[in-house]
């Protein structure tokens, strides 16, 4: 019988949680009930009741296991240190926030089963706000293609991944790597599995979407550092030739305006060009140095010693 396993982060989620998990484990012990299962919790030091209805979880189950960081790490790198701690042959990670559907879980098994190793589920069009998805599509596009990597759109965390693959993202090479672009830089093949969100999910606030972003473009850094270098150099650029411009016309047309703007211009030109030069020097730092702080570690329970050792 082959073992599941399924990895949630959480980060203040103590309204939905134990609901959540009482849904989960229903459909893992009835319509997928041929597959052993365990559910890793990995909490993003959560500043409510959510550690606490965790920790009541597995004192019910040996099946739910807990994993609390000492700071938030954002979903991705949350799953990632779950799949450390993942004892099944192959891993599911999503929300308990119910925009991810549970029901979705067996179909996704079942394309595991005919042979997909990565399994993404996207929302569909008729699911999403069409302002608000849009939004999102420039801001992965101008995210990732600053990388030089292609993006997947509507990639949401919820997926399904063989562990041959997980050995890969779990990987030094790869860990502080976002997941989309591993698969778009090994040019992996996968699966989209489209699904409507719930309309009894909560909507994300405006201030968890920023944190969301900004968890994103400071966890990987490389894009972000790229483009800000990017306009750096364009943008310096731009000022010296401005500024010879203005040095022309005022030596051409003297009492027309102040000596000091060509000088500002050709001299602000310079620094913002000096600027994209360390911003990519600090990119090619970050990409030399060892992720040794992968994610930090508070506590586990029902983790037991023979699981694998988790990265710290």
């Amino acid at each position: 019988m082959s073992k599941i396993s399924i990895i949630v982060p959480t980060r203040n989620n103590q309204d939905t949680v134990l609901s959540f998990a009482k849904e989960l484990i229903d459909v893992c012990e009835t319509r997928i009930s041929n597959y052993e299962y365990e559910i890793i919790f990995v909490d993003n030091n959560s500043s409510d009741q959510t550690k606490s209805y965790l920790a009541r979880l597995c004192e019910v189950t040996q099946k739910v296991k807990c994993a609390y960081t000492v700071a938030d790490y954002g979903f991705e790198l949350a799953a990632k240190y779950g799949m450390t701690l993942a004892e099944g042959e192959c891993v599911i990670t999503m929300k308990p926030d119910r925009t991810h559907p549970i029901a979705a879980i067996p179909k996704m098994l079942e394309l595991w089963e005919e042979g997909s190793k990565i399994i993404v589920c996207a929302r569909s069009k008729g699911g999403t706000n069409p302002i608000f998805n849009g939004l999102r599509n420039i801001y992965c596009n101008i995210l990732f293609s600053s990388t030089g990597t292609k993006t997947m759109k509507q990639f949401t965390g919820f997926c399904l991944y063989d562990k041959s693959f997980v050995k890969t993202i779990t990987s030094k090479a790869y860990k502080n790597m976002q997941i989309r672009s591993v698969i778009n830089t090994l040019g992996l093949s996968y699966m989209v599995l489209p699904y409507t969100p719930s309309k009894s999910a909560p909507g994300s606030s405006f201030s968890q979407k920023y944190d969301a972003s900004m968890s994103t473009m400071t966890t990987y850094p490389k894009g972000t550092i790229r483009l800000i270098s990017m306009l750096g150099f364009y943008g310096g650029t731009a000022m010296i030739i401005a500024g010879i411009v203005t040095m022309v016309i005022k030596i051409v047309l003297w009492n027309s305006f102040t000596a000091a703007i060509p000088l500002i211009l050709l001299v602000g030109g310079v620094l913002m060009i000096f600027s994209s030069v360390i911003a990519e020097y600090i990119s090619s730092i970050c990409q030399k140095l060892d992720a040794a702080t992968f994610v930090k570690e508070e506590e586990r329970i029902n983790v037991s010693s023979n699981d694998k050792k988790a990265n710290k």
